[in-house]
């Protein structure tokens, strides 16, 4: 069976370190000096892999059955490695943690006994962390019952190799799941989402091999390679880097238990896409610090263009003129007339009394434009009195029309609530109607605002 791993001995004294081959065992005396000899020792096929940890038998043996029961304290001694490599007396491996290491506190050694185990627990993230490298640990025996007495050396150094513990296929990468390495392109309605506030570009955190439990991982933006890759041409000439108060990202991003991925995005005004339309738009989003796992260097991250000439959208509202079929008793000019569903004002509202489901609100323009989206914002009391079902038409001349859009049982939970509505058939219109064919269920019909959203 191949080892896993091989053992020096060292004398922990202030002025020498004593190394041993494989077979150089160490020693401590029992009551009546006994010479008994300690081994640590273990077997690949005993190794024991879970989505947390490594576990590997290890032994301690003695030199002769024990003459009665007693137990032997284990304490760890990752000080004692750490300052061995610095010193250059361990060449060749690296030191984890104390946290990355578990193991009882004592070993017994029952009555005739000439052979006890125990399990030294490794943390998987920390081997994935050093993958490719060897690792040393240190452990010395203490204290042992019954009046016996420890002999000279008593520690043990244990060198494992990490590509011993786990295969490359074992390691949790963790990477950007978009366009991990590479440039995402926000334009023309593609790689983004629209909202009231401005766009939002969908990312996500990928785990490579079999799920885990739940960690987090931390989420930064920066501009820091932008000039440098508008200097080699892989970003356009007018591109300018976003800072710190221009986009909204999480800090940190959670993956829940037995998940391999978790999403999340990055948020940017409609007013910084509208100050740079003439510009395109970059940050470069990377992963770091997870609290488990190891982050693909290659993968971490992903650069972000936005080009603003071709996201940019307008509310055009104002330039329209509305008229409406069914009005307020009060008419237009009403304090809950037809004019306050366009008047950019959620505090106020359009209220039409009599509601029989066939009412028609008209936007006029001076020009043909493309709709590309429109909201809606609910009343301030009754729900039963929000729209619930609806269609949009276009027309070119006001007579003959188009339905480009058209909702079924859609609700309001909130008061003055904005939604967004993406149209489904875009074209370039002059006129706009909206159909208005269901409420929840009242008499009364009311809607605060109506915007309409110009797309280029």
């Amino acid at each position: 069976m191949k080892r896993l791993f091989y053992f020096l001995t060292m004398i922990l004294t202030y002025s020498q370190f004593m190394a041993c081959s494989k077979d150089n065992l160490e020693e401590f005396n029992l009551q009546g000096n006994t010479a008994v000899q300690v081994i640590a020792a273990g077997g690949g096929k005993d190794l024991v892999k879970t989505n947390d940890y490594v576990q590997i038998p290890m032994k301690v043996k003695l030199s002769s059955p024990a003459t009665k029961t007693f137990d032997v304290e284990l304490q760890l001694n990752t000080d004692t490695v750490t300052k061995l490599i610095e010193s250059g007396a361990l060449k060749d491996v690296v030191a984890l943690p104390n946290q990355a290491f578990s193991f009882p506190n004592v070993v017994k050694f029952q009555y005739g006994a000439d052979t006890a185990s125990f399990v030294l627990t490794i943390s998987r993230t920390a081997i994935e962390r050093v993958y490719g490298e060897k690792f040393a640990l240190s452990y010395k025996l203490s204290n042992p019952g019954k009046g016996n007495q420890l002999g000279n050396p008593n520690s043990v150094i244990v060198t494992l190799d990490s590509k011993d513990l786990l295969s490359e296929a074992d390691i949790h990468y963790l990477s950007i799941t978009n366009s991990p390495g590479s440039i995402i392109l926000a334009s023309n309605h593609n790689n983004y989402n629209t909202t009231p506030s401005g766009i939002e570009i969908p990312l996500g955190v990928s785990l490579a091999s079999f799920p885990s439990k739940w960690f987090y991982v931390e989420v930064r933006g920066t501009t820091d390679s932008i000039a440098g890759w508008i200097n080699e041409k892989i970003l356009p000439e007018h591109t300018v880097g976003l800072n710190e108060q221009e986009f909204s990202l999480p800090s940190r991003v959670q993956v829940q238990g037995n998940k391999s991925a978790a999403d999340f995005s990055i948020s940017i005004p409609w007013d910084i896409i509208a100050k740079n339309k003439d510009r395109f738009l970059a940050i470069t989003v990377y992963l770091k610090d997870p609290t488990l796992h190891v982050i693909n260097l290659q993968k971490n991250y992903t650069t972000i263009l936005i080009d603003c000439a071709n996201v940019v959208e307008f509310d055009v509202t104002g330039e329209a003129t509305l008229t409406v079929n069914r009005d307020n008793d009060g008419g237009p000019d009403a304090g809950e007339g037809s004019l306050k569903l366009v008047d950019n004002q959620t505090s106020t509202k359009f209220l039409q009394g009599g509601f029989t489901g066939d009412l028609q609100c008209t936007l006029t323009f001076t020009r043909t434009l493309k709709i590309g989206a429109y909201t809606l914002t609910s009343g301030n009391d009754e729900i039963a009195r929000d729209p619930k079902s609806w269609f949009l038409e276009g027309s070119l001349d006001g007579t003959n029309w188009v339905i480009i859009d058209s909702r079924t049982d859609e609700s309001f939970p909130n008061r003055i609530e904005t939604r967004r509505f993406n149209v489904q058939k875009p074209g370039s219109y002059k006129f706009y109607r909206l159909n208005i064919t269901e409420n929840v269920g009242n008499r009364l019909f009311q809607c605060s605002e109506w915007r309409m959203i110009e797309f280029l």
